[in-house]
């Protein structure tokens, strides 16, 4: 939850997809049915690196998938856009943790239920962080 928390931090901070997506819709976890757009962010996978002697804090980095869901097409692609955060490495305390680094990696496919209609893309950052003890 660490660095799904993290993320959620940096996603409310920055303006331009708060002006796209309100800071309610921003989620950890699944996100209920209902208004669109919002964001859920869930974590993919982590790997803890422990020190030698396997005492005190671990360096951790977690592989944590931001997912927009859109009431159209352009509008999940701005959405997608604006959840980029930007140029540069996220670094310093926030959420309460020494974050060492928040960078950009993978963007997945579109998605969608037709049903809804909901549009869905994800993108995938990698946050390293230090977990305490």
């Amino acid at each position: 939850m660490s660095a799904v928390a993290i993320m959620r931090v940096l996603l409310v901070a920055h303006a331009p997809l708060i002006a796209l997506v309100p800071a309610a819709r921003i989620l950890a976890g699944a996100v209920p049915s209902g208004a669109l757009p919002a964001i859920g962010i869930t974590e993919i996978s982590g790997n803890e690196q422990d020190t030698v002697a396997r005492t005190g804090n671990s360096l951790v980095t977690s592989r944590v998938q931001v997912t927009v869901y859109a009431a159209s097409y352009p509008q999940q692609k701005a959405v997608l856009k604006a959840a980029r955060l930007g140029a540069g490495v996220h670094t310093g305390l926030i959420a309460g943790y020494a974050v060492r680094s928040v960078m950009r990696d993978l963007v997945g496919p579109d998605m969608g239920d037709d049903t809804i209609p909901t549009f869905e893309q994800s993108r995938d950052f990698m946050v390293t962080y230090i977990e305490p003890a």
